[in-house]
């Protein structure tokens, strides 16, 4: 019985076992991810190149055009603000001061309505490398009187862009 011990004892302990498995991979390469550009600009964008009149009088009118291009690679809407530094008659004077019309072909954005109070609510959908012209049709009412001379009124049109919404890809 102890001989049967030790020789289970030593099968036990000499048994030799061997165990294979297969292996395989696969790889996914070169993924990436490039995020988009949201950039615009308009054909006015130097200095005074929208509007720039001296000696109006009551009753003078100007019309202008601007043109925002998408410049980016996402397509975008874009609302409109305006900003002035000083504060004239001509600004502040909501009644007499400078009106304005903003116009998209025949559909009336703002308007008429005082300059200071200009906004103009997001756009429709521009794709990148599209374009959106906007008409301004600028006006010192008749009833502007002596207070409105010598006066001269800086601003500003800022133009902001939002990307459109992301999907599923």
């Amino acid at each position: 019985m102890a001989l049967s011990a030790l020789v289970l004892i030593g099968l036990t302990v000499t048994s030799d076992k061997s165990s294979a498995s297969f292996t395989a991979t696969t790889t996914n390469p070169s993924n990436s991810f490039g995020s988009a550009t949201l950039t615009l600009s308009n054909d006015k964008s130097a200095a005074a190149s929208l509007i720039n009149l001296a000696n109006l009088v009551p009753g003078d009118t100007a019309n202008r055009t601007v043109t925002i291009t998408n410049t980016g690679t996402v397509g975008m809407t874009y609302t409109g603000a305006i900003s002035a530094v000083a504060n004239t008659l001509l600004w502040s004077d909501t009644t007499n001061g400078i009106q304005v019309t903003v116009k998209r072909g025949a559909t009336v954005l703002y308007g008429p309505g005082a300059l200071k109070n200009l906004v103009l609510a997001a756009s429709g959908t521009i794709a990148a490398s599209g374009t959106d012209t906007l008409t301004f049709d600028f006006n010192l009412p008749v009833a502007a009187g002596n207070t409105f001379q010598t006066l001269t009124q800086d601003f500003t049109i800022t133009y902001t862009a939002t990307q459109l919404a992301g999907t599923a890809r």
